[in-house]
């Protein structure tokens, strides 16, 4: 993987010294403390199918009612 060069604030470079463990080189650290890139993929399972059907429908449901009350007002 190419290789980039940043500059750090003696200050921020101690915080982040301190957060690393021995095993870690300063990019794990840096990875671990920014998080997941998908945080989304950690929402996966956390309904049924069910359940989320039953929120797709309250959802087009609520889409058409905000749909026929803009469609009553004139403009």
């Amino acid at each position: 993987m190419p290789r980039r060069t940043i500059s750090l604030d003696a200050e921020t470079y101690d915080r982040l010294r301190r957060e690393k463990t021995d095993d870690e080189s300063f990019s794990d650290v840096i990875d671990r403390l920014l998080g997941d890139e998908e945080p989304l993929a950690d929402l996966v399972g956390l309904v049924t199918d069910a359940e989320a059907d039953r929120v797709r429908a309250h959802s087009d449901q609520f889409r058409e009612d905000v749909t026929d009350r803009f469609d009553r007002v004139d403009p």
